[in-house]
């Protein structure tokens, strides 16, 4: 008899004698726009981010303002890695990004870079931040029936704001 009431108070309060299990640390979304700078163009992004542990991932699509004052659609999406550490309310570490480009001026020009550098992060709900990176690029289009690339290094810039769906 007393051994039920024993049994069913340790079932009960198995999470307060196990604590490993209800200190995970689970992942959050943010939302951002950033501003792009390459050596061959700009871009406005819209920015989705899922951030976990030290681990961040993002997806960037945006347009070029430069192309657009030509009457021209430039496009660009781009996924960022970044292993982050803390300090406060400050973030900083490595990051990777890849990226293609494209728009059309009577022939369609593709920018395929990849690339590596830093991130940048101030800040806990809002977030400002800036990340550098240096990669190769290669550009390819085709002219007269003919499929031109050509490789070149490349340096971006990115500076942006995001908010932390918490």
């Amino acid at each position: 008899m007393i051994n039920r009431p024993i049994i069913s108070f340790f079932f009960l309060c198995q999470s307060c004698f196990f604590q490993a299990q209800n200190t995970v640390e689970s992942g959050f979304w943010s939302i951002g726009l950033i501003q792009e700078f390459h050596k061959f163009n700009q871009f406005s992004c819209a920015r989705v981010q899922f951030e976990k542990n030290k681990n961040s991932f993002a997806i960037n699509l945006g347009f070029s303002p430069q192309k657009a004052t030509q009457h021209i659609f430039g496009s660009t999406t781009s996924i960022d890695y970044a292993r982050l550490w803390k300090f406060h309310r400050v973030s900083f570490g490595p990051a990777c990004v890849f990226s293609i480009d494209t728009y059309v001026f009577g022939t369609r020009f593709s920018y395929l870079h990849s690339s590596v550098g830093y991130r940048f992060v101030i800040g806990k709900q809002w977030q400002f931040f800036q990340e550098g990176s240096v990669g190769p690029t290669m550009e390819s289009f085709t002219y007269q029936n003919q499929l031109n690339k050509h490789f070149t290094w490349n340096c971006h810039f990115k500076f942006g704001v995001q908010y932390a769906l918490r």
